[in-house]
């Protein structure tokens, strides 16, 4: 019974060492198993955050050619504009003066147009027609087309202003 006692104790003292050496591995493993997630971790930061300054450096070269770009167009058109100046004041202010004239002109046509609609909306001339409200009128007279034109002359006078905006605010 002492030798089988004696032979288990020594193939478990034998044993021993080897038994404490994979508890100690696992848990090594397990550490560094952790420390590579970290590191992991640590590269995507840096990562991130090298191409946040990347773009907000780019951004900022973009804004400065953005920049750039329009104060040269100015100076473009300011210099064309001084050369088709013929420096007689009335000639030059009839002649910067056309497109604006022409505007106002039109757009008065417009609103006469639209209110002789209206009118004969409302108080119709024809016997056998019955006058709308003011209401049905107005619903009557702004139709899509009507809508298709505001929303171009917006696009026109304001659309080029904010595009410069939003692509300086970024």
């Amino acid at each position: 019974m002492i030798a089988l006692l004696s032979a288990l104790l020594g193939f478990i003292s034998s044993a021993a060492p080897d038994l404490f050496k994979l508890f100690r591995d696992g848990r090594d493993r397990a550490h560094e198993i952790i420390l590579l997630q970290m590191q992991i971790e640590q590269a995507r930061l840096v990562q991130t955050s090298a191409s946040a300054e990347h773009a907000a450096e780019r951004s900022a070269r973009l804004e400065a050619v953005a920049m750039e770009t329009q104060r040269t167009e100015d100076t473009l058109l300011n210099s064309r504009l001084k050369e088709q100046m013929t420096g007689i004041h009335w000639v030059d202010a009839l002649a910067g003066s056309v497109r604006p004239v022409l505007t106002y002109g039109f757009f008065l046509l417009y609103v006469v147009v639209k209110a002789a609609q209206f009118h004969l909306l409302v108080v119709p001339s024809l016997p056998w027609r019955e006058g709308l409200s003011q209401a049905q009128a107005l619903v009557a007279v702004w139709n899509e087309e009507d809508v298709a034109i505001f929303s171009a002359i917006m696009a026109f006078w304001f659309g080029s202003r904010m595009m410069r905006r939003g692509a300086s605010a970024k």
